[in-house]
């Protein structure tokens, strides 16, 4: 099953709205000072990375057919990474920063590491729930992967806030909103799309999945730079 013109046409267009906005990103992190570039490492792989996963979808690479269904699998390889890079790019605007080892340093490795593990076991059920294709199973992968959705969303609204840097977190709190409500999209759109109970075309789920896409990736990444850039002005 080919993909139409006009779908190619929406994955080109992502492609190039993941590049243009990793070049923004990279553009924003040249005016920020030394100390202050790590911000955007992650934001920019978010972007690069996507837009790799975009042209591979766009040129036919990235799909394959499970009981007559086309299954965007390079969305999971993209969203394996990217995700835990967002996430990452998040903890670090958020957290305060280490001043010693010891407890301290355990137990903000210790929150990281949950954040990110969860965040990976999403998109790997995720995946598996999408690549059962008719079979009823496939709901308790979606359920799965929804349950680690929600620990994900229950660490960084809880235990992490108990860690946050007090300068930082209007910031995160900004930026903690956009992905709450962008990512709560995405399940929502698993079901009513082709993996799910078809009740969206593969046209219109490819169509929002892209703007979804880009806004979680290019608008969260450029609204994370420019807010550490202009934290570091007010500062100095």
């Amino acid at each position: 099953m080919e993909l139409t013109s006009t779908q190619e046409l929406i994955l080109w267009l992502g492609t190039a709205g993941m590049a243009i906005g990793a070049v923004i990103i990279a553009a924003i992190g040249f005016s920020l000072p030394n100390n202050e570039r790590h911000h955007v490492t992650a934001s920019f792989f978010v972007c690069a990375i996507a837009a790799c996963a975009y042209l591979a979808m766009a040129t036919g690479t990235g799909v394959v057919e499970v009981a007559g269904q086309q299954i965007f699998y390079a969305r999971y390889v993209d969203w394996v990474v990217t995700t835990p890079l967002l996430l990452l790019g998040l903890l670090t605007v958020g957290l305060a920063p280490l001043t010693g080892g010891g407890d301290a340093a355990r137990a903000r490795n210790g929150l990281i590491g949950w954040v990110l593990g969860a965040d990976v076991l999403m998109i790997a059920t995720g995946l598996i729930a999408s690549l059962r294709g008719d079979n009823s199973d496939k709901w308790i992968w979606y359920a799965i992967s929804c349950v680690f959705f929600l620990l994900v969303l229950w660490a960084l609204f809880s235990p992490v806030k108990a860690h946050l840097d007090a300068a930082s977190k209007p910031l995160f709190t900004k930026l903690l909103g956009i992905l709450t409500v962008l990512w709560f999209i995405y399940p929502i759109l698993w079901v009513l799309g082709t993996e799910g109970t078809g009740a969206l075309s593969l046209t219109g789920e490819i169509l929002v999945f892209a703007v979804i896409d880009v806004l979680a990736k290019v608008a969260f990444g450029i609204v994370l730079v420019t807010g550490v850039k202009s934290s570091h002005k007010a500062t100095a």
